[in-house]
């Protein structure tokens, strides 16, 4: 079977960490596969190397400015640069996201492709009318979608009247195993006798930078030596509000705070792995999520986690069995849990094995299985004329 995943960026981004585990384990299960992406700020390669076939289509912006501008640019320069591409060889076009959905949309309409399907990782609560649109247009032609979460098949059925198969995430193999001890690692990073919180996904509303940092303000009165490690590069979308309100309160506070507040951007690929054994714990505190991959990740890694209360958490996250999971709006609940993970050895143990055991069960190769039944059915359905 041939199949082609289509992602927007290059970047280490969750939506795209996520296809290209999905599509090297297809490969290892006998797919052929190509990924398919927009290599924003001109960038003709992923941030890591791909175990599959990859066509990176380079796109400068040129200076635009809006960003429901940017966004219809996107789209028209994904549909530009796969004009040249022999799209009818593959069985099946799966999307993981909006603006690849709607450039997949277009190639429908010209009868290039006779189908396509998409994961809907999360909804965004979007209000200028080109996103509502491109995000509409993005669930509602798929002919199947695919949701990482129960509570997000939920969702689509209450805003979309559609249904979808949920196949959660996966986590890498490459994260049960170690680089190094924890002591080892903390030195090469820079972060000897520091109490490290770590945390993933930059700095953005639905990820709650903002009330970590205030969490962590309060950490820093009773564990003086902690420090909170933000990594993650930028979004698709335009947080710079976001950002200039953290920046302002960061600012605002106290020297000892702010010293050891370390925003890393986009790490490599062995560093992400190495940031995850290093910390002491992973905070996480979402206030919206499609799964949480990150979260995922960090157990392998074997750091305590710090979630949130969030329902989409509690679909694989019990607290205080596996995780923490305080009410997302309250930091000096987050705070509590962070200092009760950084003081209590007994719960930082039962943490770590019990997210361990969970994260095992959430393995790329079982998501990799149950997407191959469900392309080798639409694949009999499109050759029978069942699929509109």
């Amino acid at each position: 079977m041939k199949v082609a995943l289509y992602t927007y960026n290059t970047n280490p981004r969750g939506g795209v960490v996520h296809t290209l585990a999905l599509a090297e384990a297809l490969v290892r299960s006998g797919c052929s596969v190509t990924v398919f992406a927009l290599g924003l700020g001109g960038k003709e390669k992923f941030y890591r190397h791909v175990q599959a076939d990859v066509r990176v289509i380079p796109y400068r912006s040129g200076g635009i400015e809006t960003f429901d501008a940017r966004i219809a640019s996107y789209i028209d320069a994904y549909t530009e640069g796969l004009a040249g591409e022999q799209l009818e060889q593959y069985d099946i076009h799966h999307a993981q996201d909006c603006i690849s959905a709607n450039c997949l949309s277009r190639q429908m309409e010209k009868g290039r492709v006779p189908f396509f399907i998409r994961t809907v990782h999360h909804l965004d609560d979007f209000t200028t009318p080109a996103l509502v649109s491109c995000q509409h247009k993005s669930v509602v032609r798929p002919a199947e979608l695919i949701t990482v979460s129960d509570y997000w098949r939920s969702r689509l059925i209450l805003s979309y009247n559609r249904e979808s198969t949920v196949i959660h995430n996966g986590v890498e193999n490459r994260f049960f195993g170690r680089r190094g001890s924890q002591q080892q690692l903390k030195e090469a990073y820079g972060f000897a006798n520091s109490t490290v919180f770590f945390s993933l996904g930059g700095i953005e509303p639905r990820k709650n930078t903002i009330r970590t940092l205030r969490a962590f303000q309060i950490v820093k009165r009773s564990i003086p030596d902690a420090v909170l490690v933000i990594a993650g590069g930028a979004t698709l979308f335009d947080y710079r509000y976001y950002l200039h309100d953290f920046n302002k309160e960061l600012d605002a506070m106290d020297n000892e705070v702010r010293q050891d507040v370390r925003i890393v951007g986009s790490p490599g690929n062995e560093a992400i792995q190495d940031y995850y054994q290093l910390a002491d714990c992973y905070v996480q505190p979402s206030v919206k999520e499609g799964w949480g991959l990150a979260v995922m990740e960090a157990m392998a890694g074997g750091a305590p986690v710090i979630a949130s209360n969030i329902e989409v958490f509690r679909e694989f996250l019990i607290h205080e069995h596996n995780a923490l999971l305080p009410n997302p709006e309250d930091e000096h609940e987050i705070a509590e849990c962070m200092i009760q993970v950084a003081s209590d050895a007994q719960l930082r143990e039962r943490l770590i094995a019990e997210g361990k055991e969970t994260a095992y069960t959430f393995r790329w190769e079982l998501a990799a299985k149950k997407h191959a039944a469900l392309y080798r059915r639409l694949a009999l359905d499109a050759r029978a004329g069942s699929i509109n």
